[in-house]
């Protein structure tokens, strides 16, 4: 009787051991800021990156202190093993533009300059789905906010989180906006 109570205190023990590691595996790391999630409706795994970097374009000739925001956000989805970078991104602002006429037409194409390295940035133009998304792994900062993915390499990723000097352009129709980094 007390072999068989021992045999299963150590299986509960092992039991509990197992759960934890497993549990521990699959816990982020909160200091780096990185999360990690299965998305439940397509089985990918999605890691959401950091640092989240945040650029701003002043529109002083709109409002005081009004400011035009780029966040990119680096994703890696993770597909039964067959990895895919990604920067997440939002293109929002502080002021509403529905009345303003120059208002871009088509999505822009966004290019990070990273310590004197243009980085271009094509923006996706298919569904969440196509990427391994369920829905859309970052909040949106503002209701406003157009939503941009654009694939990049793992090397790209990690090259824009090391720079010491970034910025971002955003080109759309005919036009260009400089974007100074405002926080990492």
């Amino acid at each position: 009787m007390t072999s068989d109570r021992a045999a299963r205190g150590w299986r509960l023990c092992a039991g509990l051991l197992a759960a934890a590691a497993v549990a521990g595996c699959a816990a982020t790391n909160p200091a780096s800021g990185e999360r990690e999630y299965l998305d439940e409706q397509t089985a990918a795994t999605v890691t959401v990156g950091a640092p989240a970097l945040v650029f701003a374009h002043e529109r002083a000739d709109l409002a005081v202190h009004a400011r035009d925001y780029l966040t990119l956000v680096p994703l890696d989805v993770n597909r039964s093993g067959a990895h895919a970078q990604y920067f997440l991104g939002y293109v929002w602002s502080t002021i509403d533009k529905r009345t303003l006429a120059d208002q871009p037409q088509s999505l822009p194409r966004i290019e990070v300059i990273a310590d004197g390295r243009r980085i271009p940035l094509s923006t996706h133009a298919g569904s969440l789905r196509e990427l391994g998304l369920g829905e859309v792994p970052v909040p949106s900062p503002a209701r406003s906010a157009t939503l941009l993915i654009a694939p990049a390499s793992r090397e790209e990723q990690a090259f824009i989180a090391d720079a010491t000097e970034v910025r971002a352009v955003l080109l759309h129709d005919g036009a260009t906006e400089r974007f100074e980094l405002w926080s990492r």
